[in-house]
């Protein structure tokens, strides 16, 4: 029951946002390859989000308002491009590294990835509910598409820290390289106005505690290497 009142929230929540212009974002399925229980344990371990006049809440307005006024149309471009997550968008070419065999190998399987991720990711939107930059700061105009969904943890900052280890496990010597690239579409979230810095520091802590989990999972481990076998 709970389960179903969940997504109908998010799909509620989802319908409504592509009525408004905002961005659509599909309810998460049940993860695969961790369990739904390990959602209290992971957020216990996630830091509250800061709350306003405290020296955290300044930090993020003023980052932002600075990150603001120095972007460039090109910076808001690229981020342009990585607003709808997969891994082709966050990783593929022009801006990241991977061939096209690469992720035509892979995609099914980091969409599963996704999916698992984004499960944990939206339950806790909702448990921190904090709003988003453009909604309450003045002088901060987002130059991407705005969502609907609350800011704390960054997914874009989850999802693409996870994409990085994971992507490391297949590509051990270009782990810096997937590290930098994720760095910098979670930079992209805070400059665009729709993140503060805090909910991306959430979001890489996020990724870490389920790539933790995920290398427990058998079935996970299977399919790297079933996987690796096809690159």
């Amino acid at each position: 029951m709970v389960t179903f009142l969940f997504s109908l929230f998010l799909f509620t929540s989802s319908s409504f946002a592509k009525d408004q212009g905002f961005v659509h974002h599909p309810a998460p399925k049940e993860p695969f390859y961790l369990k739904s229980s390990m959602y209290d344990i992971f957020k216990r371990q996630i830091p509250i989000p800061p709350t306003l006049g405290s020296a955290s809440q300044q930090s993020d307005e003023k980052e932002l308002l600075q990150l603001q006024s120095s972007r460039s149309e090109a910076d808001c471009a690229k981020a342009k491009e990585e607003v709808f997550v997969s891994l082709k968008s966050f990783y593929g070419t022009p801006h990241g590294s991977l061939k096209e065999k690469e992720i035509k190998v892979l995609s099914d399987f980091f969409e599963q990835i996704r999916n698992d991720g984004d499960y944990f990711i939206q339950r806790m939107k909702k448990d921190f509910p904090r709003q988003r930059p453009f909604a309450y700061i003045k002088g901060i105009n987002p130059c991407v598409s705005k969502e609907v969904t609350g800011a704390y943890p960054s997914g874009h900052a989850v999802l693409s820290k996870l994409y990085a280890s994971i992507l490391s496990d297949f590509f051990p010597s270009d782990k810096e390289t997937f590290e930098k690239r994720a760095l910098v579409i979670g930079k992209h979230r805070v400059l665009t106005g729709m993140h503060h810095p805090t909910d991306i520091e959430s979001g890489r802590k996020l990724a870490d505690l389920i790539y933790g989990e995920l290398k427990k999972s058998k079935a996970y481990q299977d399919k790297v290497k079933a996987l690796s076998l096809l690159l």
